[in-house]
């Protein structure tokens, strides 16, 4: 990646309290609990972690489309089958790309914000909810804002930018008696699928 340059600083947020507080009101975030000063967080479950930690990336590295595609997931489980996420699952259906800045007209550069894309394995489908994601994010970098770690639930932020794709990003679980031990999970996905529950209803599920 010889012919892509470093990332440009960061942008001014435009994220303001008001934008904030309006996020409060549709119960996106939490209700602010310092009254001194404007700070929100929301509480991270033990995956996101895990996510951060397996893939070697702080949360600023998740995409729109990605931080869905992990909430999709864990909510499948935790809110439809009622047990906890199923790694091994994960790894089985997902695999991650590095996304690299490429606007017309200017040079290619590494990103700062949602390098980390991750993809539903195109042969798998079949064992996964329909999970169709927009495919327009235009803008969202610049609403951007900071959020509070609330219990160092996450890795410290650092800036971190991803400049090469680990080879673990790739998709794993792939010895056929590895992929039998997960046929009772991929099983309740299929049926929930056969009855017509789509990603799209899920994150609608957990913004309510």
């Amino acid at each position: 990646m010889s012919d892509v340059q470093e990332p440009l600083p960061w942008g001014k947020s435009t994220a303001t309290a008001a934008v904030l507080e309006h996020l409060v009101a549709d119960r996106l975030l939490p209700v602010n609990i310092n009254s001194e000063r404007q700070e929100f967080g929301v509480p991270v479950g033990r995956f996101m972690w895990a996510l951060c930690e397996y893939y070697g990336v702080e949360l600023h590295n998740f995409g729109p489309n990605s931080i869905s595609q992990v909430a999709v997931f864990v909510a499948l489980y935790e809110g439809y089958l009622g047990i906890e996420a199923h790694w091994d699952l994960w790894i089985h259906l997902f695999r991650d790309e590095l996304y690299i800045d490429n606007v017309r007209g200017q040079p290619k550069r590494f990103a700062h914000a949602g390098s980390l894309m991750l993809h539903l394995h195109p042969t798998r489908t079949d064992l996964y909810i329909p999970n169709k994601m927009t495919t327009n994010n235009a803008g969202w970098t610049r609403g951007w804002f900071y959020l509070r770690n609330f219990g160092n639930q996450l890795p410290a932020f650092t800036n971190k930018v991803p400049r090469e794709r680990p080879k673990k990003w790739n998709w794993g679980v792939s010895p056929p008696p590895h992929q039998a031990s997960l046929k009772v999970l991929t099983s309740a996905l299929q049926r929930l699928a056969r009855k017509g529950l789509m990603a799209a209803a899920v994150i609608a599920n957990f913004h309510r």
